[in-house]
Formats: structure tokens, C-alpha cells, sequence
């Protein structure tokens, strides 16, 4: 088995690499983006097993990012787990339709360590994996 490589998207740059350093910690390889034009960049050099994503980010958001990689065919099935703080119910909606799953800031590196686990090995997801 490969190490599994996450995309970490976020404009924040303190909260995008405590990502990134959490998740190789787990063994994970990490790719980081400042947003969605960089995400773009990168899963086009190296496709990414999962994409960990911020919502609200300057040049393209995590929708449009999101939407993005599901109409691109060599990312259309590339798992995405939004992790964002945004309130607002419409564009949680539009975001739960274009990823696998969404959580909440904050959250415990630990939880989105075991939602990525879930997604890039489905036969550890939990019944509920939608947050």
C-alpha cells in the first residue's frame, strides 16, 4: 500500500499547517495550497488520494474549488472533506452537495484525521459519516 497524500486548502496559513503537520504526523503525504487556484495547480501535478478544504478563501472558494475538481475527470472521484467556519446554511448546503463530507471549525485534528482515514479507506467509515 502507498502513503496516502492529502491536499490541505486553506487561506489561513497558521490553521492550514497545523493541518499539514497533524497529518504527517499520521503518516500522511501533504500537499498544501493557499486556495483554490493553487489546489487547482496542485492536483494537477500530483493527484492527491483526498482533499482537506477551507469554504470562504480568495481567488476561488472551496465551492468553486470543490466544484472544480468534481468536473475535472482525473480528480472526479478524489474524496473532499470541508472543514470550515462558515455559518451559513446555504453555502453549507451547496458545499455538502459538491464534498464527501463537512465538519465544523473547530475541530479536533483527531476527527478530521479519522474522517480522511474514512474516505481514503472506506471500510473504516463510521455509519454516520456526514457532519
Amino acid at each position: 500500500m502507498h502513503t496516502r497524500t492529502v491536499l490541505v486548502v486553506d487561506d489561513h496559513a497558521p490553521t492550514r499547517e497545523g493541518y499539514a503537520e497533524f497529518l504527517r504526523t499520521c503518516g500522511y503525504l501533504v500537499v498544501e495550497a493557499r486556495h483554490g487556484g493553487e489546489a487547482i495547480l496542485c492536483v494537477q501535478g500530483n493527484q492527491p488520494d483526498v482533499v482537506l478544504i477551507d469554504i470562504v478563501m480568495p481567488v476561488l472558494d472551496g465551492i468553486e474549488t470543490a466544484q472544480w475538481l468534481r468536473w475535472h475527470p482525473p480528480s472526479a472521484q478524489t474524496p473532499i472533506l470541508a472543514v470550515t467556519a462558515c455559518q451559513s446554511p446555504t453555502q453549507q448546503e451547496r458545499m455538502r452537495a459538491v464534498c464527501d463530507d463537512l465538519l465544523m471549525k473547530p475541530c479536533a485534528l483527531d476527527v478530521i484525521a479519522g474522517r480522511i482515514r474514512s474516505l481514503v479507506d472506506p471500510a473504516t467509515k463510521p455509519r454516520d459519516a456526514r457532519g
